[in-house]
């Protein structure tokens, strides 16, 4: 069954960045959201969690990060992929979940090095510093607040998608940046929330 077997026609609005997201033929979908060679590290395509439904959560949907053994605190996570969206702070993936959905995972990319004079500006250059047990908050547009605890850090290659997918009985959240010094790779860290207060 698909979305458009069971929803009204204006409730179709779908994500259609994300539409083609299987697509290997040539001239499909494209395999990259953010290419390779960014210093916030490749985006790829992943399957849309929300496809076919509202999110819920707030109207405005821009999340406050703060990871304390990086010294970043309330810093702005818009929900877009463009470049411009990227080049002013970090971005949520917004095929991915959110902090308030059970099961997601909410997906944060940022720039290592970012451009001067932006809040971009090596923003996640220190995401290494961060270990298992360290705590990651997020908050929503409504104050509602997301603990997460660190379980996870690896290096994964550009087209991994697996990074971004949800994993199986936890709701997550998830860092990325590039590699240094060639931004061939991805850097990840992942943690599992604890706790929450609406």
């Amino acid at each position: 069954m698909l979305p458009k077997d069971i929803l009204p026609k204006k409730e179709l609005t779908g994500a259609p960045t994300f539409s083609k997201w299987n697509d290997t033929s040539p001239g499909g979908g494209s395999s990259k959201v953010v290419p390779e060679g960014s210093s916030a590290g490749a985006i790829p395509n992943v399957r849309p969690f929300n496809f076919g439904r509202d999110p819920g959560g707030p109207k405005d949907k821009t999340l406050y990060l703060t990871v304390p053994a990086m010294g970043l605190s309330g810093v702005p996570v818009y929900n877009s992929t463009s470049e411009d969206a990227l080049a002013k702070s970090t971005i949520h993936v917004p095929a991915t979940g959110f902090p308030w959905q059970k099961g997601a995972n909410s997906y944060i990319a940022g720039h290592r090095i970012g451009y001067t004079g932006s809040g971009s500006l090596y923003i996640f250059y220190d995401l290494d510093k961060v270990q298992t047990g360290d705590e990651i908050l997020l908050k929503d547009s409504n104050g509602g607040e997301y603990y997460y605890r660190v379980d996870k850090k690896e290096v994964v290659d550009p087209s991994n998608v697996e990074v971004m997918n949800p994993v199986a009985g936890k709701s997550v959240v998830t860092l990325q940046t590039c590699t240094l010094p060639d931004y061939k790779k991805r850097l990840i860290v992942q943690g599992e929330l604890v706790s929450k207060k609406s």
